[in-house]
């Protein structure tokens, strides 16, 4: 019986914004997979290697969605040989935040004014700024409509104008950043919506893992939706008990034992080395991920069960306002270092785990003494000792592990001019996340960049080819990817 070849799973999480269903993907798969001749199997002359179709499935969850698949990739073996294909899949959910209120806007900008000075991010402050003046105008201008103004014509136009502000702000206003309100914020209006939220997205992504039809997923965010797309790997990869689970003698532990050691010399590297340890790294866990699969990288390692498998290899975020984390998901820095510190937000290297008391007292009960291979570093690990047969497990915060993060961001300027929005996500998150600046790549950018990550303007064309080598369809190592970044 001939086995059906595994393919790869795109999934795309959109941003804010009243989106229509298929409108972004569509979009994204031209400049991804269509414009992507680099990633194409040479097919026979009849046949475009470009070549698209949309089919129905159960997996996208809504009667609004396809899912939309492609013609072989390209093999990494050979040229000539065919590559698995591709499924794009679009995690729609701005339905499930639909209809914020302007007041709903207005708690939540409240919360953001009333930080000090000091604790304004710095990329932001001139955006602070800008909202302290726009609520002082739109407040003058409500006292003054409501004022007994002699002039009659003066008055008039004074209500005309406020009541223009507060259309927009309902119509215009509350339905963007309606949106990041209501997901950035634990309040007791919003936690509905953000399970919902988080559902829709943890079924695909499970149902992805137990179709067994796929050997990879390749998870990509633009904007709000970066922030939804880290939750989800984080809450995915703490509730794959199973996954998390190696041992000594399967290939996956000498992997993440490389990968923990790669970690350490990623944290110790000096700033002019910073590039080399953080590709060393990112291999390494490309490397681990690959023995998470079910057979290993070539297919005759152990049989994992689907709920074994991790398949999740890179997170992409495009415009991803995570880089002001301090500012949306905290109550300043310190609140922002606390969490991390407790393991509330994943880290990329994962935070070290040292072998303490009880932990040590379970490897010493041990018949035979383990050796200094199987201990690791001496300054942490990602994993801890179970005990049976030489049993580890990874740690729930750790998911970073096994998903290479790849953020493309465009530094903004006089507020409207780049992507004031993003950011580098590497001194937040950690040194293992690849930043990719777009002013390196193509200089500066002359008009706001926000929606222009996947835009097939002329222009854009050396964007579009970070955003092709960040999704890297034919998964291959990070070294091979980036070494020419600088030309891209």
């Amino acid at each position: 019986m001939v086995t059906a070849r595994k393919k790869v799973a795109v999934v795309l999480i959109h941003g804010i914004g009243e989106q229509i269903p298929m409108q972004t993907v569509e979009g994204f798969v031209q400049a991804a997979w269509v414009e992507n001749g680099e990633a194409h199997w040479t097919p026979p002359g009849d046949e475009n290697a470009a070549d698209i179709w949309y089919k129905p499935d159960p997996l996208t969850g809504s009667r609004e969605l396809r899912r939309i698949t492609t013609r072989w990739t390209k093999s990494k073996v050979s040229s000539s040989a065919k590559g698995p294909r591709i499924d794009f899949f679009e995690l729609y959910w701005a339905d499930l935040a639909a209809g914020p209120t302007a007041e709903e806007v207005w708690d939540w900008l409240r919360t953001l004014l009333w930080r000090p000075w000091s604790q304004v991010p710095h990329g932001l402050k001139g955006a602070w700024i800008l909202l302290w003046t726009t609520t002082l105008f739109i407040g003058g201008l409500s006292l003054a409509a409501v004022m007994p103004w002699p002039g009659a014509w003066l008055h008039f136009g004074l209500v005309i104008l406020a009541g223009g502000v507060a259309l927009g702000m309902q119509y215009v206003v509350a339905p963007y950043a309606g949106r990041v309100a209501r997901y950035v914020r634990a309040d007791p209006r919003n936690i509905a919506i953000r399970a919902a939220i988080r559902d829709r997205g943890l079924k695909l992504l499970r149902d992805l893992h137990d179709r067994g039809s796929y050997e990879r997923i390749v998870f990509v965010a633009h904007s709000l939706g970066a922030v939804i797309a880290y939750d989800l790997v984080s809450l995915l990869w703490a509730e794959r008990s199973e996954t998390l689970v190696i041992h000594e003698d399967e290939p996956a532990f000498a992997k993440l034992r490389a990968l923990e050691a790669a970690a350490h010399l990623l944290e110790r590297a000096p700033r002019e080395d910073l590039e080399r340890r953080r590709s060393d790294y990112r291999d390494a866990q490309r490397a681990f991920r690959l023995a998470l699969r079910s057979g290993g990288e070539d297919g005759t390692h152990r049989q994992r069960k689907p709920d074994e498998e991790w398949l999740i290899s890179d997170l992409v975020t495009l415009g991803s306002p995570l880089v002001h984390a301090q500012f949306l998901v905290a109550r300043d820095q310190a609140d922002l270092a606390y969490k991390i510190k407790r393991w509330l937000f994943p880290t990329n290297w994962p935070q070290f785990q040292r072998i303490e008391s009880e932990q040590r007292d379970k490897i010493n009960d041990r018949p035979q003494p383990p050796s200094t291979e199987v201990l690791g570093p001496e300054g942490g690990l990602f994993s801890y000792f179970r005990g049976p047969s030489g049993t580890w497990s990874m740690h729930h915060s750790a998911p970073f592990a096994a998903v290479r993060w790849t953020n493309v961001y465009d530094p903004h300027r006089c507020i409207f001019k780049g992507d004031i929005i993003s950011g580098p996500a590497a001194p937040v998150f950690g040194d293992g996340i690849l930043d990719v600046d777009l002013r390196e790549v193509r200089g500066k950018s002359p008009g706001f960049t926000h929606t222009l990550y996947w835009s097939l303007q002329p222009e854009n064309a050396k964007v579009i080819k970070v955003l092709q080598k960040a999704i890297d369809l034919t998964d291959r190592p990070d070294g091979e990817i980036w070494t020419k970044r600088a030309s891209v």
